[in-house]
C-alpha cells in the first residue's frame, strides 16, 4: 500500500538521523518508475545548475591552471550535465544488478527510488552547508569532508536496506570499488563529449 509522501525537510532530517528508516519509508512510497526517473533527472539538473553557477560566479586565478581549467569546463554545462546524468543512471543499475548478483533481494525500482532521493538529499544538505559556510567561511573545508563521508555513509545504508545486506563494511568496500570504476568510465565519456563540444 502506498504511503503518503512526507515533507522534504522531515525526510532530510530522518535521512541524517536514521538513514535505514528513511530508506524503508522511501521504498514504501511505491512511486511509479516514470516519477522516479523524473526525480532523479531533476536532482541531477538542479545540482549541475547550482555548481555551474557557483563556479562561474567565483573569481578565477589566472596563475592557477586547475582554476582556469575548471572555469573552462563548467562554462560548457552540457558535458557536465551529461556526465552527471550518466553517473547517476549507472549508479542505479549498478546498485540494482550488482546487488542482485551478490545475493541481494532489491530491484531496479527500489534502486532508482533510493538513488533519486540520495541525489536530492545531498543537494539539500549541500545548500544548507553552503549557507552555513557563507556565515562561517573557515568551516567550508570541514563541511566538504563531511559531505564526502555523508555521501558514502548514507548510500551504504540505503544499499543494505534495499538488498537485505547486514555487513556494512563489505557493502562500503563494494561501493568504493564500483565508485572508482564508475569515475574512470564517466571521465572517459566526459572527455569524448567535451571533445565534441569544446574541440579539445
Amino acid at each position: 500500500m502506498t504511503q503518503p509522501l512526507p515533507g522534504i525537510p522531515a525526510l532530510v532530517w530522518e535521512t541524517l538521523r536514521a538513514p535505514r528508516l528513511a530508506a524503508q519509508r522511501i521504498l514504501a512510497l511505491d512511486l511509479p518508475r516514470r516519477t522516479l526517473w523524473e526525480a532523479l533527472a531533476a536532482g541531477v539538473l538542479l545540482t549541475v545548475v547550482i555548481v555551474v553557477g557557483l563556479v562561474l560566479a567565483s573569481p578565477v586565478d589566472p596563475t592557477d591552471p586547475a582554476s582556469v581549467a575548471m572555469r573552462e569546463m563548467y562554462s560548457q554545462p552540457i558535458p557536465v550535465a551529461t556526465g552527471q546524468m550518466l553517473s547517476a543512471v549507472a549508479t542505479v543499475y549498478a546498485i540494482a544488478y550488482l546487488g542482485r548478483f551478490l545475493g541481494g533481494t532489491g530491484d531496479l525500482d527500489g534502486a532508482l527510488a533510493l538513488v533519486a532521493w540520495h541525489q536530492l538529499f545531498l543537494l539539500c544538505v549541500a545548500l544548507a552547508g553552503m549557507a552555513l559556510g557563507l556565515v562561517f567561511p573557515p568551516i567550508l573545508s570541514m563541511l566538504l569532508l563531511a559531505m564526502i563521508g555523508l555521501y558514502f555513509y548514507v548510500l551504504t545504508q540505503f544499499v543494505c536496506v534495499l538488498h537485505g545486506f547486514e555487513n556494512t563494511v563489505v557493502v562500503f568496500i563494494g561501493i568504493l570499488v564500483a565508485f572508482v570504476t564508475l569515475l574512470f568510465t564517466v571521465a572517459a565519456v566526459i572527455g569524448v563529449v567535451a571533445a565534441l563540444f569544446l574541440g579539445v
